[in-house]
């Protein structure tokens, strides 16, 4: 990841390093890591570092690091879909979202909206182990994910209150802040008519190098997806021919992989 950095990129990088190893809380150290900080700031070393010391002090008042022994309330670990599957072509993890199912309004009534971004956070935290773990396992530093959105039955009257647009607001706050730089590719499929309106609602709330990494897919969105994750790396109801862990890759099962 550091090899494609210009001469004025790789200085910002030496200093950077330089100044995040001197923090009392020293962070995780790997070139990859810091350059997620100095990317989410253009390579401004002042600006990387001040964020970096926002996101070491807010870790500590979210009790971040002990995030695993937190259960989350049986209505989200039962009705929030999403889970990780396989790889892209790249080696990269691959993150499935079922946005299109999710009954925001219903949480709303049933759940702390605390409890859904601790959830949220606990889903970031565990994307950094899966990022260790696959990149143990490929042998080369990994610190970013594929991303699959799927809107299938996405509801305006459903999904979009103003309190489900607060909430994502600060959701996506949080993750700009805390966990720059994770995605690597977004692939939204299925998007319905209402999708532009909708995001025309929370474009407004993403970090611009994220827009960037968005790509809407079409109705051979199967096909597409292919050009970026292998079939044999793909659930059979996305076009691959995957069946792990369950025979009929179910979106339950497939939500549930890995968590």
């Amino acid at each position: 990841m550091s090899g494609a950095l210009t001469p004025e990129q790789s200085e910002s990088l030496d200093k950077f390093r330089i100044e995040a190893q001197k923090l009392p809380d020293k962070p995780e150290e790997s070139d990859e890591y810091y350059l997620r900080w100095l990317r989410a700031r253009s390579f401004n070393v002042s600006a990387s570092l001040e964020m970096l010391k926002k996101h070491l002090k807010w870790r500590k008042e979210v009790d971040a690091d002990k995030i695993f022994d937190w259960t989350p309330p049986e209505v989200l670990q039962k009705y929030f879909p999403g889970g990780f599957f396989g790889e892209d072509r790249d080696g990269h993890p691959v993150y499935y979202d079922f946005y299109g199912n999710i009954d925001t309004k219903g949480f709303h009534r049933s759940t702390k909206k605390a409890d859904i971004i601790k959830l949220k956070i606990y889903h970031a935290e565990l994307t950094g182990r899966i990022l260790a773990e696959q990149s143990k396992k490929k042998g080369r530093n990994l610190e970013t994910i594929t991303a699959v959105i799927n809107m299938e039955n996405l509801s305006y009257q459903r999904q979009y209150h103003w309190p489900s647009i607060q909430l994502a607001r600060e959701l996506f706050q949080i993750f700009g802040e805390n966990y720059p730089e994770r995605s690597k590719s977004v692939y939204i499929i299925n998007a319905p008519r209402i999708f532009p309106m909708v995001y025309n609602i929370v474009k407004h709330f993403i970090e611009e190098d994220t827009k960037q990494k968005i790509v809407i897919m079409g109705g051979n969105w199967q096909e597409e997806l292919q050009r970026y994750i292998a079939p044999d790396q793909l659930p059979q109801a996305y076009g691959g021919t995957r069946c792990e862990p369950d025979p009929q890759c179910s979106a339950h099962q497939l939500a549930n992989a890995l968590r």
